[in-house]
């Protein structure tokens, strides 16, 4: 794509080309194609410097990272597979020696949008909507076939219905949308049909991060220490670890686990039962999924995404309490450090009880290529994790310490970011490479791998990501990765802990969604003082004066909570990506990038299945339509409206006929028509989403 200034320069002589009278022509149409060629010769000459200097259009396309582990040299990228659909990247439309019109024949009017943009209008259509747009065209046919679109419109289906999830084996998001809708009707398998002449960084971005490749020299490098399990006590731990608040790795502490012995596919389905489900979400879906073990392990077998589902749950405990008793007693024995009666105070929460403290414990399966976005854990807590079945790579920053295109607010509470791990590989590995080498050791990444068998102590206050490698390029077993979880308060981070209860109630999570039963935030900070006050005194009084002082640990700070003068000055905000509690092992809950689509990805994962198709609209396409639409006349439509912040409460999608979207596709065939049902906005509906 060109830059917005280009295209509306370009859009604006094609449009007011159209509205001559037709008795005007002779020298001024042959002007008008002078003019039009020129503003198409200068568009493509734009567009040529970019890919020259990318991969192609907005979106462009990272450059492919260096594969050697000093940063020097870089090798083909190798993928898994090829794009289902044939969309290559937008560089390689200049090597068509003739023009290519399969964009702008195939989407007509909405050939003003990008291809980001028109993923979000398809967004608003229903199943049966968005099933006829594909046959539309031959480039609405591999749009419209994007996984995610389905993938979406079966999560509202489910949760709106409150049904569990059923994934088809061997299926797509839209054969599962199928069989969710119409349990009774035989369904046909969707197969793909490669079509030429589609060339999209939109389209082939997310393709190429599911699909590349991982390189060998990526997962080389372990700089985090590793020692045997049985070479330290909880005492020398706690001074050797925890206190300097460095990652270690245990060696060997859960081999004897019944649970690294017992927990195969087969097992965990017997345990749990055929009907007991589990919940699985993403940071790129607006809603999480319930799903059975059954139904969760077809669909780790069946699916290749960018940011696949990933069972994350918190109440295992409570649903199958076999699978607690497969491991915590032997954790005791092996682990006396990660005891809950160890004497320097570990897991202090617990004194608050079962049900009244913030969320701790979970069990992970995620499928190949599946993990945690960069996070930092919650609550100032810090973890151990443990893996069952699979490796895990751990990428770690120190606290303080911003990894490569993690970009925090200055209050902490919003995090930009890539959507998924396979982006963040591919645009910022060689900017990590350099991080290696900082001339200071204290601000060099840490990595390791853990295997089935070793235990991971992950401190608080670090940046994290986490990377399931084990069974990628296997085709026909792919087995997800089981892992265990606990994030703890000890003696060591106790102040810390004290101190962000106290100061960043707005940021406190996994207590949030349990109404009735959990501390609410506000009150967390004075009920835990009280508890520790009548049973670990001697802890509380050596942290009080340390957590009144400050912060120990770098990753946070008061500069920006220190310039507000009142609370009023303080956006109170959900923060639930900030920790594992609410959602996932701190994967966000919300991904807020600087580009429009992930605003209103943003938009999409604040609304409700119910709401969302409403409400939500006229935000998402204020700001996803005006760059490309202001001051444009098309005929009679009113695409904008444009309002000040406060008052953007309709974006009408309907012209003054009352005609549907349909007419932007510039097909008048009613098998092109999308459902007003789906499209047109609520009038005075509320802009709740602008907090």
């Amino acid at each position: 794509m060109v830059s917005d200034t280009t295209m509306q320069g370009a859009l604006l002589v094609g449009l007011h080309s159209t509205r001559q009278r037709p008795n005007e022509k002779g020298e001024l149409h042959k002007k008008k194609k002078r003019v039009r060629r020129k503003k198409w010769a200068q568009m493509e000459q734009e567009a040529a410097r970019r890919t020259c200097n990318s991969n192609g259009s907005n979106p462009s396309l990272p450059p492919l990272p260096m594969v050697s582990g000093d940063g020097g040299g870089s090798s083909g990228m190798e993928t898994l597979f090829g794009h289902p659909y044939g969309a290559l990247p937008f560089g390689n439309s200049w090597l068509e020696e003739n023009r290519n019109d399969t964009r702008p024949n195939g989407l007509g009017r909405m050939r003003l949008l990008n291809d980001e943009q028109v993923l979000t209008v398809l967004s608003f259509c229903d199943g049966p909507a968005l099933a006829q747009v594909v046959q539309t065209s031959r480039y609405l046919y591999v749009a419209g076939h994007h996984d995610e679109l389905w993938r979406d419109l079966i999560l509202r289906h489910c949760d709106t219905h409150n049904q569990p999830l059923t994934f088809v084996p061997n299926g797509k998001w839209k054969d599962s949308y199928c069989q969710q809708v119409h349990a009774s009707a035989k369904i046909t398998p969707h197969v793909p049909i490669p079509i030429k002449g589609v060339y999209s960084d939109t389209f082939y971005r997310s393709y190429l991060c599911r699909s590349f490749q991982l390189q060998p020299e990526w997962l080389e490098v372990e700089t985090v220490t590793r020692i045997p399990y049985n070479s330290v006590t909880a005492d020398e731990f706690v001074e050797q670890f925890e206190r300097p608040n460095v990652p270690v790795v245990l060696a060997g502490a859960t081999k004897s686990w019944p649970a690294i012995q017992q927990w195969s596919p087969d097992y965990l389905q017997t345990i749990c039962g055929a009907d007991t489900c589990f919940r699985a979400t993403s940071g790129a879906a607006p809603l999480p999924a319930s799903m059975t073990l059954n139904n969760y392990f077809t669909y780790c077998q069946s699916t290749v995404e960018e940011a696949p589902l990933y069972l994350f749950d918190r109440t295992f405990a409570q649903r199958c309490p076999q699978l607690l008793q497969d491991y915590f007693p032997a954790l005791e024995k092996s682990c006396p450090m990660f005891g809950p009666n160890a004497k320097h105070g570990h897991d202090l929460f617990g004194l608050l009880g079962s049900g009244k403290r913030p969320d701790h414990r979970w069990i992970i399966m995620g499928p190949p290529r599946s993990g945690s976005a960069f996070h930092i854990d919650p609550n100032a807590t810090h973890a151990w994790n443990a893996p069952i079945r699979g490796r895990k790579r751990w990428i770690f920053y120190p606290p303080g310490v911003n990894p490569p295109g993690v970009h925090p607010s200055p209050s902490g509470d919003d995090v930009a970011m890539p959507i998924s791990i396979g982006e963040w590989f591919l645009t910022y590995w060689n900017d990590h490479v350099r991080a290696r080498r900082h001339p200071d050791p204290k601000q060099r990444p840490l990595e390791c791998t853990v295997s089935p068998g070793d235990i991971l102590f992950v401190p608080h206050g670090w940046w994290h990501m986490v990377l399931n490698i084990d069974d990628e390029s296997s085709t026909t077993n792919k087995e997800p990765s089981v892992a265990l979880t606990q994030n703890y308060v000890s003696c060591t981070n106790l102040p810390n802990v004290l101190r962000f209860l106290q100061r960043r109630q707005d940021q406190i999570s996994g207590c949030r969604d349990r109404a009735g039963e959990s501390i609410p935030p506000e009150k967390l900070h004075d009920e835990f003082r009280s508890i520790l006050q009548n049973k670990r005194p001697d802890l509380l009084e050596a942290a009080i004066p340390i957590s009144e002082r400050g912060w120990t640990c770098h990753a946070w700070n008061d500069d920006y909570y220190n310039d507000c003068t009142t609370t009023t000055d303080i956006e109170t905000k959900d923060t639930t990506k900030h920790g594992n509690g609410d959602n996932l092992e701190g994967l966000p809950s919300k991904r807020i990038k600087t580009d429009t689509g992930s605003v209103v990805q943003r938009a999409k994962d604040d609304s409700t299945s119910a709401g969302f198709k409403g409400h939500q609209i006229s935000y998402a396409l204020h700001n996803t339509l005006k760059r490309e639409l202001i001051n444009i006349p098309v005929q009679t439509h009113e695409y904008y409206q444009i309002r000040s912040r406060e008052q953007v409460d309709v974006y009408n999608l309907v012209d003054k006929e009352g005609c549907t979207i349909t007419s932007m596709l510039g097909f008048g065939s009613p098998a092109a028509a999308i459902h007003s049902s789906c499209c047109r906005p609520h009038h005075g509906a509320s802009t709740g989403m602008y907090h």
